[in-house]
């Protein structure tokens, strides 16, 4: 009788043992115990089913007579939604790679951490897009409004109201970093209410041109800022971080050119909604077993994740393209999505 064996790595580890007990507990690990640093900060978790917000232009108190009670007003709710898109890795097990000289239980593990930072990038680039692209109805105030939204400009706040081509996808006028763009996009969020932490996303781009901006001049043109801390910070440390009220993060997956603005205020959530399934068996990175044989899941399984991402609070961030012509939307997952 032939002696028959099951199919193993190039070191000699069944492929069951290897996707029980290291590939799927790697993915446990991550789904349950990592958030990626930008959805922590701007986002929080949404299915598919909308989201209710108030839109009452005016919510005001009514003076009494002794006695009287306020009469009651409707209340107004303007609603977001989005669904889930369903993303697919280009890597998966195919049983040619397990079967090749490749396919130890060390680089099958490498494969993983491989998706896992994929993953991270895609969902990055998603998040990052969402706030970029001017198109739509997903993203910050643009003009656009969907039916669902209720409203067709954006709402008064204080004695500030806006037209229906108010829009906070804006080009400064010129290719060069002035600190009048910073302020005239922090004056964007102030009067739509948003005065408390506010976040900057740049590139090291952008910290060049801030480091470049702190030119020891003392000047009275918009250019350039007078000598003072910042300067002597550029000088011994670089630039780290807070400028005008702003915590700002570098990150190269913003693209030249460009800087965003992000803010909160205390009534309302993150400004981000994460779309995913409400079905919790299919949220976070998960590996579909392969069906080349239903002995060995990990052959041909495959990557896939559902998510999305839309803006709830259109106010809430702006967008500069630092351009002497009109705004333009850059390409954020071009890299990473096809």
């Amino acid at each position: 009788m032939v002696e028959t064996r099951g199919f193993t790595t190039t070191d000699g580890i069944d492929l069951n043992e290897i996707f029980y007990d290291t590939v799927i507990p790697i993915l446990d690990i991550y789904n349950a115990e990592e958030l990626l640093d930008l959805r922590g900060m701007l986002t929080f978790d949404w299915d598919e089913s909308y989201y209710k917000f108030a839109v009452n232009s005016t919510w005001k108190f009514q003076k009494l007579g002794e006695a009287e009670k306020p009469i009651s007003r409707m209340h107004v709710y303007g609603k977001r939604q989005k669904d889930a898109v369903k993303y697919g890795l280009g890597i998966d097990y195919t049983f040619d790679w397990l079967m090749s000289e490749q396919a130890s239980s060390t680089e099958i593990a490498k494969l993983a951490a491989k998706a896992i930072s994929t993953d991270r990038e895609v969902v990055t680039a998603v998040l990052l897009n969402v706030c970029l692209a001017s198109a739509g109805t997903s993203g910050f105030y643009n003009a656009s409004f969907e039916t669902n939204e209720v409203i067709t400009t954006p709402p008064p706040y204080g004695v500030a109201t806006f037209a229906s081509t108010h829009t906070h996808y804006v080009a400064s006028g010129s290719a060069t970093l002035r600190l009048s763009d910073i302020t005239a996009a922090k004056l964007h969020l102030k009067e739509h209410g948003y005065k408390g932490n506010i976040m900057g996303f740049c590139n090291a781009d952008f910290t060049k041109n801030v480091e470049d901006l702190a030119g020891f001049f003392i000047t009275t043109t918009a250019q350039y800022s007078g000598v003072g801390s910042l300067e002597n910070e550029v000088v011994m440390d670089g630039w780290r971080g807070r400028m005008l009220g702003i915590d700002w993060v570098e990150t190269q997956w913003m693209p030249d050119d460009y800087f965003l603005l992000i803010a909160t205020r205390p009534d309302q959530d993150k400004p981000i909604m994460f779309i995913q399934k409400k079905n919790t068996s299919a949220r976070g990175l998960i590996l579909t077993p392969g069906s080349y044989d239903v002995r060995y899941p990990i052959i041909e399984a495959s990557y896939l994740r559902w998510f999305d991402a839309v803006i709830a609070y259109r106010g809430a961030g702006v967008v500069y393209k630092l351009t002497a012509g009109a705004y333009s939307d850059p390409s954020i997952t071009d890299n990473f999505v096809d």
